[in-house]
């Protein structure tokens, strides 16, 4: 809990924010307003987000997101708010409900930052609606006003606090913020005196690879391989899923832990919607970033294996390079995100050939893209235009997707949908949730897919799912180790 050298005191700096004359004057305002929810942000003594989610313990909902290359980690829990819609236009709704609860929020910081103050935090599924009945718990669209937020970027800390006013006076409401900022001071008395995990008998028991699973899989590429020689469309996605069960339940905040340290280059994610459910993920594919009118994205399609020399490493990357099939699955993706953006955007730059991107146990071809947004234009509007990207759907989208569901036969809730989080200011970050899992008690159901197209091998294309497993499977295997 000492802060970094180079940190300002950040105890006795949010102690003298709340002595001081500007955070009086918004708690003597309180009353003037009726708005019904405060929101309050100050800076904090550093603490890791995933140890505060993992020590605030009595919270059924919990969100973590984590990008360790970009140096930002943000955990929160509880909900104050949630905006939950379906069907066609949850993009829309999501929008409006959110112009609705920003309208009931009064807020404060004694901390210029761009991520001071609330934040949503959540995603959508993949199709307009779920159908199955775990992912029902999740919605079309769900996003949370958690209770609190930790913001952890570069070195700084931020701590923001959702209270409702509840007609209270000024002094009741000082009075909790300073217990609640309290609680998580005293975390650090907390983490000196915390035994470690307990260690339980896990044994991992894997219910794929059955030999019909193959041959179903093998049958699927090769019809989606007929329906693009017939012109159908030019590319399609297909994923499969993969079930695992434990002898306990498993413990989402380990895995997270273990996904942070071994895929820096990913975004890291954890939802949990409650205490048997979550949804957990390390993608390395953006979907959108939002700063300040300028929005980033990328392309992200074409696969190989990482090598195990640094000659076979790169021989591996000018093979990726030089490969007809996949620069041709490539080229779909940014073309359509080109295409989704056009509308939206007064420019888009990307550079004419791609680079490779190389994660520790597969290698991607990579395009980044940015453009500068026109005045007026919504996240949420360029989230439904960009969802789902060629490198998860197809091309042409309008073709394609329709015909996922009726080749795969698998409910893919929100795998390969946007997950993220945005604040109130136009600013947010939003994530393809691939390599990723649902968790249910003691089960795990992970996901994986790959582009096809016209020459798409489907052995290559099963083993490449193999290989997109890898990153829960790991960390599956990781806490097996550990608490077997």
């Amino acid at each position: 809990m000492n802060c970094h050298p180079d940190e300002p005191d950040f105890p006795t700096l949010f102690i003298e924010s709340l002595e001081s004359p500007a955070f009086t004057d918004f708690l003597k305002s309180v009353h003037l307003s009726d708005k019904p929810l405060l929101s309050i942000t100050l800076p904090i003594a550093g603490i890791d987000p995933l140890v505060a989610l993992e020590l605030n313990c009595e919270y059924e909902e919990k969100f973590y997101w984590n990008h360790p290359r970009k140096a930002i980690s943000i955990s929160a829990a509880g909900k104050v708010r949630e905006l939950k819609a379906t069907g066609k236009y949850r993009f829309q709704d999501i929008s409006i409900q959110t112009e609705q609860v920003k309208n009931e929020i009064q807020a404060y910081t004694s901390y210029q930052h761009l991520m001071a103050g609330p934040l949503f935090l959540g995603g959508y599924s993949f199709n307009d609606h779920n159908v199955g009945k775990i992912w029902k718990k999740f919605g079309g669209a769900r996003f949370i006003l958690p209770e609190w937020m930790l913001v952890e970027i570069e070195n700084l800390h931020l701590l923001t606090l959702i209270i409702e006013k509840n007609h209270r006076e000024a002094d009741e409401i000082y009075q909790e913020v300073i217990s609640r900022i309290t609680d998580f001071l005293n975390l650090a008395g907390k983490l000196q005196y915390t035994e470690k995990l307990e260690k339980k008998q896990v044994n991992i028991v894997c219910t794929h690879q059955k030999p019909e699973d193959r041959l179903s899989w093998i049958n699927k590429v090769e019809d989606a391989v007929r329906l693009i020689q017939d012109g159908v469309f030019e590319k399609i996605v297909l994923a499969r899923s993969m079930s695992l069960e434990s002898r306990c339940p498993l413990i989402n905040t380990v895995l997270a832990h273990y996904l942070r340290e071994a895929y820096p280059d990913c975004y890291n994610f954890l939802i949990q919607k409650d205490s048997e459910t979550s949804f957990i993920g390390a993608t390395p594919e953006r979907l959108a970033s939002f700063r300040d009118g300028k929005f980033t994205t990328e392309g992200l399609a074409g696969s190989i294996p990482r090598g195990r020399s640094a000659m076979e490493d790169a021989s591996l990357a000018l093979t990726l390079l030089k490969s007809q099939k996949d620069q041709e699955e490539h080229q779909y993706v940014v073309k359509a995100i080109g295409d989704s953006l056009q509308k939206y955007s007064k420019s888009i730059d990307h550079p004419f050939q791609p680079f490779v991107k190389k994660l520790q146990n597969v290698q991607h071809l990579f395009t980044p893209i940015k453009a500068s947004i026109r005045e007026g234009v919504q996240i949420h509007e360029l989230i439904s235009e960009l969802h789902p990207t060629p490198a998860v759907g197809g091309f042409p989208k309008e073709k394609a997707v329709p015909y996922i569901h009726e080749i795969e036969q698998i409910d893919r809730g929100w795998y390969a949908a946007p997950v993220g989080w945005f604040n109130l200011s136009g600013y947010g970050e939003f994530a393809v949730a691939i390599r990723s899992a649902l968790l249910h008690k003691n089960r795990a159901e992970l996901f994986a897919g790959c582009g096809i197209v016209a020459d798409s091998d489907p052995d290559k294309e099963w083993k490449e799912t193999l290989l997109k497993f890898t990153p829960i499977l790991d960390a599956l295997n990781q806490l097996h180790e550990e608490y077997a």
